[in-house]
C-alpha cells in the first residue's frame, strides 16, 4: 500500500467515522420526547417520516429511618414524530407517578408540543424554537420529588441553541445545546406575572467514544416572581449519562440526577413551593424508531433510500478503518525495522 493510498483510506474512515456518529445522532430522543439529550432539547428535529417511541423509568430510594426505606417511581412515555426536515411532533404521558401516599402511583400530566427549526440555522449553528401545552390529567398534582406543577393547563415556550462541532473536530464529535424558555402554570392568569411563573434554563455537552454518547447536563425551574424562594432552593439538578445500542436495535440510555436545590433556610411552609425534591434520581430509558417514508409521496421514498444507500457505502467505509489502523501500524513497524538496520 502506498502512502498515498493510506491516506486517502485514513481520511475517508474518517470521514465515515464521523457519518456514523452523525446517523447515530439521529436515535436521540429525550426523557420527556423530542430530539436531544436527557432533558436538554436539541433545536434539530428528528428526520421527516420518522417515529420515535420511548419510555423512562426514574426511581430513587432513601433511608428515612433504622428499619425505614423510602421508595420512588415515575414512568415516562414518549412519542416524537418527524414531520418535515424542520418540524417534529411530540407527546409525553406519564402513566405512572408515585405520590407516596397511595400503594399504586396515579396518572400524571399530559404534554403535545412542537419543535421547529428556524432558518437561522448552519451545519455547524442552529436556533429552534419549541412549545408545549400542558393537559391537566394528573389525579395528583404537584407530588413530592418531582419538579412542580399546578392542576391548572398550562403552556410552555423555549429558544433552542446547538453548536456542533463534527465538521470542525471530525475525530471527536461534540455537541453542545442551550435551553432557555418560559412556563406559565396557569393559562388563565396574566403572563409574567404569578407567583409560580417559571424560568426554564437548560445545558449540555455530548460526546461520543466507540459506539457510546456520554452526555454531561445542568437543567432547572427557576420561580421569577417569589422572593420568598431564593435561587438555591429552586428545582435544580445536574445529570450525567451514557447513551448504547442495545438488542434489536433500540436505543438505551442510563443516566442520573443529583440535585443542586438547598434548604438550608426554608421559613415558607407553603409545600407546593417549598417541597422536597429528591437528593438523586436513576433512570433507565429505551427508544424504538420507526421510519414509513415507504407510505410517502414517490419522491419522499426515491430521497429516504438514496439517504439509506449513503449510510450504508459510509458504513462500509467505516469497517476499513481498523485494517487502515493494522496497515499505519504495519509501516510503522517496518520503518522502525529499517532505521535500527541503518543504525
Amino acid at each position: 500500500m502506498t502512502r498515498k493510498t493510506l491516506f486517502r483510506t485514513i481520511l475517508l474512515a474518517i470521514l465515515a467515522k464521523s457519518a456514523f456518529y452523525a446517523g447515530w445522532g439521529n436515535a436521540q430522543v429525550t426523557m420527556q420526547g423530542g430530539k436531544g439529550m436527557y432533558r436538554v432539547q436539541s433545536a434539530e428535529p428528528v428526520n421527516a417520516t420518522d417515529i420515535f417511541v420511548n419510555g423512562t423509568l426514574s426511581a430513587f430510594m432513601e433511608k428515612t429511618g433504622p428499619e425505614n426505606l423510602a421508595k420512588y417511581y415515575n414512568i415516562n412515555l414518549n412519542g416524537t414524530v418527524g414531520l418535515a426536515s424542520y418540524l417534529e411532533a411530540i407527546i409525553n404521558i406519564v402513566p405512572y407517578q408515585d405520590d407516596l401516599y397511595h400503594i399504586f402511583g396515579r396518572f400524571g400530566d399530559t404534554r403535545i408540543g412542537l419543535k421547529y427549526r428556524t432558518p437561522l440555522s448552519t451545519s455547524f449553528f442552529k436556533f429552534g424554537l419549541v412549545g408545549f401545552y400542558k393537559f391537566p390529567t394528573a389525579v395528583w398534582p404537584n407530588v413530592p420529588y418531582e419538579i412542580f406543577s399546578t392542576d391548572k393547563p398550562a403552556w410552555s415556550a423555549s429558544a433552542l441553541f446547538t453548536f456542533d462541532f463534527i465538521d470542525i473536530m471530525p475525530t471527536n464529535p461534540i455537541k453542545i445545546d442551550f435551553n432557555i424558555g418560559y412556563i406559565d402554570h396557569n393559562i388563565y392568569d396574566r403572563y409574567f406575572k404569578a407567583k409560580y411563573d417559571q424560568l426554564l434554563i437548560g445545558s449540555g455537552m455530548k460526546f461520543s467514544v466507540r459506539s457510546m454518547q456520554l452526555f454531561l447536563e445542568y437543567t432547572g425551574e427557576l420561580f421569577i416572581n417569589n422572593p420568598e424562594i431564593p435561587f438555591s432552593q429552586n428545582s435544580m439538578r445536574i445529570s450525567p449519562g451514557v447513551r448504547f445500542m442495545g438488542p434489536w436495535r433500540n436505543t438505551m440510555d442510563v443516566a442520573f440526577d443529583f440535585s443542586l436545590t438547598k434548604y438550608d433556610s426554608l421559613k415558607n411552609s407553603d409545600k407546593s413551593f417549598h417541597k422536597e425534591y429528591f437528593g438523586w434520581k436513576f433512570t433507565v430509558g429505551i427508544t424504538h424508531r420507526f421510519s414509513v417514508y415507504k407510505y410517502f409521496d414517490k419522491t419522499a421514498k426515491l430521497e429516504r433510500q438514496k439517504q439509506l444507500e449513503e449510510m450504508r457505502k459510509l458504513e462500509e467505509i467505516r469497517k476499513k478503518r481498523e485494517k487502515a489502523n493494522q496497515d499505519m501500524e504495519r509501516m510503522k513497524k517496518i520503518l522502525d525495522k529499517k532505521k535500527s538496520n541503518e543504525k
